[in-house]
């Protein structure tokens, strides 16, 4: 048996210690890689000054300095030297069409003729109608130039794939897989009960409602402070525990002031695994209150730890979880507290969720799965 060893780029705009789902995605997908057998490195921008070159779960890494970072997108006029770096590879695999160093890949690769997935992470809505419409303009340009020069599109949802053929990419070209967890890594954090009893005795008598993720405008945090004010006029043993960090952090900690609900709302970040899933282990509801996704881990974590999750009805979260989660309409707050009472009211609902949420992650939803079909999709090309 001749056994073929790639050697495979990944190129994403960021890379650990950032680690947001995105990052994780990558992370996984080359450490399940690596383990197969293949040879992978990562091309990222660096955006903390870290070290140029290291090595990540014995990943080799390689950032190129960062100029600057409009919408998040951060620029690098280093990356030009990617350019002789890229030859020696046998596939190239670029994460998220927004992106800089996806773009300068394709251009790259008109000279390289390599062949390229590119993954798409989920459709782009930032919540401001300025910032919308010129994500929508980028992708009818420069976005469609990404998506036909690339030799497969790996989609995570059906109406994200719909989206992308929408814009006049070939229906051929777009295969859907989505994203996935390490279960084994989630079990292991969690085997540690020490950590989980210590919460446990922190917040007796407590119900918490537990979101985990950027704290942004995109992710709807405007209107998850807003059900607060609701739910705390008709439960008073609910603290709403907030854990993640990003540029909004300050006007959400203002605006709970605003709706008189900062004793109901815990604000953390900076906390190891171990910490993080004991939280989702303890939570009694997890809530995704997001305007746009691709197909968010935090959900996948928080059904895997048997936690009933409550997002929004928005492509990429109905398509995998419509009928394991409670969905509301995105920016509104009313059918969101209304939901969150609903479930903590109701023990056989989240007794059901909890069930089914974890079976269905469980069945569909682990690395080693996910990573055998995308070496199925890089052996194919």
């Amino acid at each position: 048996t001749i056994v073929v060893i790639m050697k495979i780029l990944q190129v994403c705009p960021y890379f650990y210690p950032y680690l947001a789902g995105q990052e994780r995605y990558v992370l996984q997908l080359s450490k399940k890689l690596s383990k197969h057998g293949d040879q992978v490195e990562v091309f990222t921008i660096n955006h903390l000054a870290l070290p140029k070159f290291e090595l990540i779960e014995n990943i080799p890494v390689h950032r190129f300095n960062m100029i600057s970072a409009p919408l998040n997108n951060p620029i690098s006029i280093d990356f030009l030297n990617a350019f002789s770096k890229m030859k020696s590879f046998d596939l190239i695999h670029i994460h998220n069409e927004h992106s800089f160093v996806s773009f300068m890949t394709c251009l790259y690769n008109i000279f390289l003729k390599k062949p390229i997935v590119l993954t798409c992470h989920g459709q782009l809505k930032f919540g401001c109608s300025l910032k919308d419409q010129l994500e929508k303009l980028y992708s009818k340009t420069i976005g469609r130039f990404i998506f036909n020069s690339v030799t497969k599109i790996i989609a995570l949802s059906e109406d994200d794939k719909n989206y992308i053929s929408g814009l006049g990419v070939n229906d051929d070209k777009i295969l859907i897989l989505p994203n996935a967890i390490d279960t084994d890594y989630v079990d292991k954090c969690v085997s540690n009960s020490k950590v989980y009893n210590e919460l446990c005795g922190k917040f007796v008598n407590k119900r918490l409602v537990l979101y985990v993720g950027r704290i942004i405008p995109r992710k709807g945090i405007e209107y998850l402070i807003k059900s607060v004010g609701i739910v705390a006029k008709k439960r008073s043993d609910i603290i709403f525990v907030l854990i993640g960090d990003g540029e909004y952090k300050q006007t959400a900690k203002k605006l709970c002031e605003e709706n008189v609900v900062s004793n109901d709302v815990l604000f953390l970040n900076g906390l190891s695994d171990e910490v993080l899933f004991s939280y989702y282990k303890l939570s009694d509801i997890f809530i995704l209150p997001s305007l746009s996704e691709g197909l968010p881990t935090t959900i996948l974590e928080a059904m895997y730890l048997n936690t009933p999750v409550i997002s929004t009805d928005i492509p990429g979260i109905r398509n995998h979880f419509k009928n394991v989660a409670l969905l509301v309409p995105p920016k509104n707050e009313y059918e969101l507290a209304e939901k969150i009472i609903k479930l903590l009211d109701e023990n056989d609902l989240a007794s059901t969720l909890s069930v089914n949420g974890k079976n269905h992650v469980f069945n569909s939803y682990t690395w080693d799965k996910v990573s055998e079909s995308c070496l199925k999709i890089y052996k194919s090309i």
